[in-house]
């Protein structure tokens, strides 16, 4: 697992945004460590504990590492880890959100319309927007993606006020009778995770 040239997702566990999986590739690789070059900026502290995720053999593994380095290259991240144990099954993701900002997902919260998405998991979602809200308020929701709709009142969790003056707010879907929100946000998950790796597959 994380040879160089595999296609993988760097978790940063004090990430204020949550637990993010940040799409990324091996490029350098040894028994002792990697280097892996990330498509957005990312700054984990230098000596901070990650989690590295990958595929293998169609089965999701994850690999502790301590960040040793972080390099800027234009406007990508190079981070270099030292491993730490062995790699360990990961199936369980419905705990993790993806970064899909580049997907350019655009949501209708309350009243607000063109709220960009920044990221999903199974359970929630976080979104860019303007307006202030409340932690604790149950905001009506739209958004889709590859035909998969998400109509549904979400539970606000966390708000982020950003130097841009807007606001980032994590979302947690309700449980809804039918789970058709829920669902919608499993399928979304899951695309996004394939369509990260095939297209950083495809750039080598």
């Amino acid at each position: 697992m994380l040879a160089a040239g595999t296609e993988m997702f760097l978790l940063i566990p004090e990430d204020a945004n949550g637990r993010i999986l940040h799409p990324g590739k091996v490029i350098e690789s040894d028994a002792m460590g990697f280097v892996a070059e990330f498509e957005a900026a990312i700054a984990p502290a230098s000596g901070s504990d990650v989690n590295a995720y990958g595929e293998v053999r169609g089965k999701f593994f994850q690999q502790g590492a301590r960040v040793t380095e972080v390099r800027s290259a234009d406007a990508r991240s190079i981070v270099v880890c030292t491993r730490v144990g062995e790699p360990v099954s990961a199936e369980n993701r419905q705990t993790f959100r993806v970064s899909v900002v580049s997907a350019n997902i655009m949501a209708k919260v309350g009243k607000q319309k063109n709220c960009s998405v920044v990221d999903v998991s199974p359970e929630g979602f976080g979104v860019i927007a303007k307006g202030e809200l409340q932690v604790g308020m149950l905001v009506p929701v739209e958004f889709q993606h590859a035909g998969h709709v998400v109509n549904a009142p979400a539970r606000l969790q966390t708000i982020k006020r950003l130097p841009s003056g807007k606001f980032r707010y994590g979302f947690l879907a309700t449980a809804d009778k039918k789970g058709e929100a829920r669902r919608s946000l499993q399928q979304i998950t899951s695309l996004m995770q394939r369509d990260q790796l095939r297209r950083l597959a495809g750039a080598a």
